[in-house]
């Protein structure tokens, strides 16, 4: 996501009333997201149905999650949006969420949300192999066939920092095991035609021109004429949702994580070994160990 600082985008469709009529106050949501449009249009539905107006506060997500937890920014958040599991997660660890009080929680599938209540997966994506158009189809079937040695100079990574590749190295820890995770990492780093990219959107570009044959990448970036393959079990990321320790309108916040909790309905990520998406964030430091060590850039 492209770095906005922080620049406030404000959703004026509060219910108007009579001047004597106090105005309710804005629900605070920091938030990182893929679609800054449409996550406005989505919080304006909100305010058509409930009154309650929301302040959305765009920023990079590890960024939004540090003032969370350090109770900085102005204004303060109410909300926390982020674009992975890692940075909720590290939310919830340092102290800076309250648990949620919205019944529609408990409709989120459990792997999709924090055993203690403290956060919830507002979208779901996971990690694909992305397969040129100039190759041949078939040599490839999971992120192991990625580490044979016939791949050799084929294959393209985006960068170790991005949620999606430090969330399935957590994932790969918790499933193999720091040193086969580890030799797996290592053997993709081997075969790599160029240096990792800084962007997924790069990566795929490279895919789409056959510099690269073979590449991992999101379910949520834009790939056409790529072909994708989804490994087995899943490896996920998701977009989490809390709310802030020091929300300053907590009522409403949990009212805006509630109506939007519902809204999504997420349903349970087929063959992802039944593991707790929250994993991924207590792997953190490991993954982050791993790739250095794996001279995973």
């Amino acid at each position: 996501m492209r770095r906005l600082g922080v620049i406030a985008v404000a959703v004026m469709l509060a219910i108007m009333a009579c001047d004597s009529t106090p105005r309710r106050e804005a629900v605070i949501v920091y938030a990182a997201a893929a679609d800054e449009t449409a996550l406005v249009k989505w919080f304006a539905e909100f305010t058509d149905e409930t009154g309650i107006p929301v302040t959305v506060i765009f920023g990079e997500s590890s960024t939004n999650t540090a003032n969370v937890i350090g109770n900085r920014g102005v204004p303060p958040a109410d909300v926390l949006l982020t674009s992975s599991v890692i940075d909720i997660w590290r939310a919830a660890d340092e102290g800076a969420l309250r648990p949620l009080q919205a019944p529609a929680t408990e409709a989120v599938p459990e792997v999709l949300k924090d055993a203690d209540g403290l956060w919830a997966a507002l979208d779901v994506r996971y990690a694909v192999i992305g397969v040129s158009p100039h190759v041949q189809v078939g040599r490839v079937s999971d992120l192991d066939g990625l580490a044979h040695a016939r791949l050799s100079g084929q294959l393209c990574l985006s960068s170790s920092a991005l949620p999606v590749n430090r969330t399935l190295i957590a994932m790969l820890i918790e499933d193999l095991g720091v040193k086969p995770a580890e030799r797996m990492v290592r053997a993709w780093v081997k075969n790599l035609a160029l240096a990792p990219f800084p962007t997924e959107t790069e990566l795929v570009a490279a895919l789409q021109s056959g510099a690269c044959g073979y590449g991992i990448f999101s379910s949520s970036i834009k790939s056409k004429g790529v072909r994708r393959i989804s490994p087995e079990p899943l490896y996920i990321d998701i977009d989490g949702v809390g709310v802030a320790r020091h929300a300053r309108q907590p009522e409403s916040a949990h009212t805006l994580v509630n109506w939007m909790l519902a809204k999504k309905s997420l349903r349970a990520p087929v063959s992802s070994n039944g593991r707790n998406i929250g994993l991924a964030g207590w792997r953190d430091e490991d993954a982050l160990l791993l790739a250095e060590r794996a001279a995973y850039r």
